[in-house]
């Protein structure tokens, strides 16, 4: 095992089943420089279309680049740039150490888990972004589906289509749940759109888009306010909403705010966070 967890990120979509172990599939695309390398030898090749990548080695994404891979059981893993990621043997348990990944596991298959240094996220029937920051905290996004997050302290959040939350480093909280703009994320994320392929989970993650994108015209969300800063690769920056969807107590989280000359429309309903946490949602 390259890392050891320090929080579990569970996403649900249904009732919890168990497939095959995922420790290889097929590398279907390679965007420039991606190689595989051998954790003994530590002797590096080219990885190639085609060919199957599997434990216990490694795969090495260089800047701008990127690789696609399909498991026997249609789950998809898209690894983005400055990238070190493998499988966990005879498990369905992705290793990220540095860099970003997509994961994708079909309802019903088994799911799947990305680890990292700062938190572990595990897949049902969801599609979601696993990001590893510089100083080795952890980021994720849902876009589509549903996640909770477990913290080693019985901490608990719940995640919806849009929203993303960090975990700072050497943290024992997570950060707040943020709403962001899904439709930009997917429009300007390589791990979504440098692709040939669209994503089999295409048709829910535009309907998230649709839901979200009326909640913004009915005045259930607020427009966004700010700018959620930086992210390694999929994209540049995050587009954060205003969370109109908030509990009853805290305000909404904005981080660097955008001033605005028009007032925030009034909110039609509420809407309560099923974790219970004080942060704002935008999911259904």
């Amino acid at each position: 095992m390259l890392l050891r967890a320090t929080a579990v990120v569970v996403f649900v979509l249904g009732m919890d089943s168990y497939g095959a172990p995922i420790d290889h599939s097929k590398i279907t695309q390679v965007v420039n420089d991606v190689s595989v390398l051998d954790p003994e030898s530590k002797h590096s090749t080219p990885a190639e279309p085609k060919s199957i990548f599997g434990t216990p080695d490694i795969m090495k994404t260089g800047a701008d680049s990127r690789s696609e891979m399909v498991a026997e059981d249609q789950t998809i893993t898209r690894v983005g740039a400055n990238s070190l990621f493998s499988f966990e043997p005879n498990e369905r348990v992705i290793n990220l150490k540095q860099g970003s990944v997509l994961f994708e596991s079909p309802p019903g298959h088994g799911g799947g888990t990305v680890r990292t240094a700062a938190a572990t996220a595990s897949v049902l029937g969801t599609t979601i972004i696993v990001v590893v920051t510089k100083a080795g905290g952890f980021k994720f996004l849902v876009l589509e589906g549903k996640g909770k997050l477990t913290m080693p302290n019985g901490t608990v959040r719940i995640l919806h289509a849009g929203q993303l939350i960090v975990v700072p480093p050497g943290a024992t909280m997570p950060g707040p749940i943020l709403t962001f703009l899904l439709k930009n994320e997917v429009d300007s994320s390589l791990l979504v759109v440098g692709f040939n392929g669209r994503l089999p989970s295409w048709g829910k993650i535009w309907k998230e888009i649709q839901r979200q994108e009326k909640e913004i015209a009915d005045g259930e969300l607020a427009a966004p306010t700010g700018v959620f800063g930086t992210i390694i690769d999929p994209n540049t920056r995050i587009n954060q909403i205003g969370g109109l969807h908030a509990n009853a107590t805290p305000t909404p989280v904005i981080v660097n705010p955008t001033p605005q000359s028009t007032p925030r429309p009034t909110p039609r309903r509420q809407r309560t966070n099923p974790t219970g946490g004080n942060s704002p949602t935008g999911g259904p």
